[in-house]
């Protein structure tokens, strides 16, 4: 089959071909349908979250499965499914407490590159390949079985790839992480494909007001579409001084930051009213610190916290989400940006480094 391969930091990737082992115990093989193009693989690809290499990446997928290992029984071939990038073992003490975005078992083979037995199954001859769990710049992948989540006929496979990870990741911070109610206030700072859904998650949990951050003028309109009730251009705008003026001075409820940057982080804190609570979901470099004034965590009470994978439960947050979209309550059609081939995948990055996508999408059918 053919892949994407990150084998150099700081490189494009290269278009191979590489021999798919069968699945194990617990495992299935799905033939890819759909990949959004995301930060995080820009990420890894630019070595500031560094991963075992050779491998291949990819972790926002939808396709349809073709083989099933031993133990699976929720699925069977031509299942069609959205793929969970982050496995949960279900025994862990975070799983067990009903955390299962913070899995011990799931983030230590997101790091390690392997599948959760410490075992892979991509090679080139005798080269071993490794995994980004989903490995889906590519045209089939052995996958954990739970992280493949069945989904209706009817949804289509390219709206259904970006629940795997943007649309779960945003609307989670909002649904799960900050539990938003009808009437709050909202302040979004960044409008990537993380912060639409931050976005359009506000919207649907009935806040009142929903201030959107960027500094692309091209970015905000489309935030407007999502849901946004007032757009800060920050060129030229304070988006504190803009939080607070339409808060009666108290600042917003709630605030995401969906960049990745220690000073957009404490903008957000500093946007938030007293008691308020800043999300930060963005993944920022590693190293990179964001300094608080101490008093103010005693003095105000307000919340700085992460939201890591939207506090997601797979199962039962993709179904929430397919009958959201099912109800025209979800837009993921509109957040698709452009499609691409798998041999244009490095035009995707080159574009979605230009700002220029809300999401850009790998079609395999």
């Amino acid at each position: 089959m053919k892949a994407a391969v990150l084998r150099r930091y700081g490189e494009p990737l290269s278009l191979e071909d590489l021999d798919l082992l069968p699945p194990q115990d617990g495992e299935v093989l799905v033939r890819f349908a759909a990949s959004g193009v995301c930060h995080s693989d820009m990420t890894r690809m630019e070595g500031k979250r560094p991963s075992a290499l050779p491998i291949v990446l990819g972790h926002e997928a939808a396709g349809y499965v073709e083989q099933v290992g031993k133990g699976v029984t929720h699925l069977v071939p031509g299942d069609r499914v959205v793929i969970s990038f982050l496995y949960d073992c279900g025994q862990c003490y975070y799983c067990c407490s009903g955390r299962p975005n913070l899995c011990e078992v799931g983030r230590g083979i997101l790091r390690g590159g392997t599948m959760p037995n410490g075992t892979t199954r991509l090679r080139k001859g005798d080269e071993e390949i490794h995994h980004m769990v989903v490995s889906s710049f590519a045209e089939k992948g052995v996958v954990p079985a739970r992280c493949a989540v069945k989904i209706p006929d009817e949804v289509p496979m390219e709206a259904a790839a970006l629940i795997g990870c943007g649309v779960l990741t945003g609307t989670g911070a909002v649904f799960n992480t900050a539990a938003v109610r009808p009437g709050e206030s909202v302040l979004v700072v960044g409008t990537g494909g993380i912060g639409l859904n931050v976005v359009q998650g506000a919207r649907i949990a009935g806040a009142s007001v929903i201030a959107v951050s960027d500094l692309n003028p091209d970015k905000l309109a489309i935030a407007r579409d999502f849901g946004a009730t007032h757009l800060i251009d920050a060129r030229t705008e304070d988006p504190i001084a803009t939080a607070r003026s339409l808060t009666q001075g108290r600042g917003v409820d709630h605030a995401f930051e969906a960049i990745g940057n220690k000073h957009t982080i404490r903008q957000c804190y500093d946007a938030v009213r007293p008691g308020g609570k800043a999300v930060v979901v963005g993944i920022a470099e590693v190293g990179a610190c964001c300094e608080v004034e101490a008093i103010s965590l005693p003095m105000n009470e307000k919340i700085l916290t992460g939201s890591f994978y939207g506090s997601y439960r797979p199962r039962l947050d993709v179904e929430r989400l397919v009958d959201l979209y099912r109800s025209n309550r979800l837009r993921l059609d509109e957040l698709i940006s452009r499609r691409y081939r798998l041999d244009q995948i490095n035009d995707a990055f080159h574009a979605l480094h230009s700002g220029v996508l809300a999401r850009g999408v790998i079609s395999y059918e």
